[in-house]
């Protein structure tokens, strides 16, 4: 890399940083202009440390033991409680083709070790499931 070329990279190294900096105190300073917040009874840190995101749950595999038997499709929720009833399972199948959608209750699903989703229930069982319909929903 010639003199100048490293010149011209530094320049934009302080520039960079320069920019940076500027934006983390424009951040500092309107902080201290906010207006003070007011936690919503039942959502604070600890309810919040054992949540996780349904966004991030769905597509996440199921597994028992070692085997993965499905995939959450999605998450069902009861609306006058808004609690978690269930996840819908897609089992069977190859690469999408074939499977079949499985409402399986929320209890049966649990994490395991290294964030992995696992059940005692078996593919034989899921296979055997009734079959999922979107449409049984309001």
């Amino acid at each position: 890399m010639g003199k100048s070329m490293t010149r011209w990279f530094a320049a934009f190294l302080v520039v960079l940083y320069a920019a940076s900096a500027h934006a983390q105190q424009t951040q500092t300073d309107n902080s201290a202009t906010a207006q003070p917040t007011t936690p919503i009874f039942g959502i604070d840190d600890s309810a919040l440390a054992g949540s996780a995101r349904a966004s991030k749950l769905i597509g996440s595999k199921v597994y028992t033991g070692d085997t993965s038997i499905g995939q959450i499709e999605d998450v069902l929720l009861t609306l006058d409680r808004a609690t978690v009833t269930g996840v819908i399972l897609s089992v069977g199948g190859f690469l999408g083709i074939g499977d079949k959608l499985v409402a399986v209750p929320v209890n049966e699903i649990r994490v395991g070790p290294e964030a992995r989703f696992i059940t005692n229930l078996t593919k034989e069982q899921l296979a055997n499931a009734p079959a999922f319909d979107f449409a049984k929903l309001k």
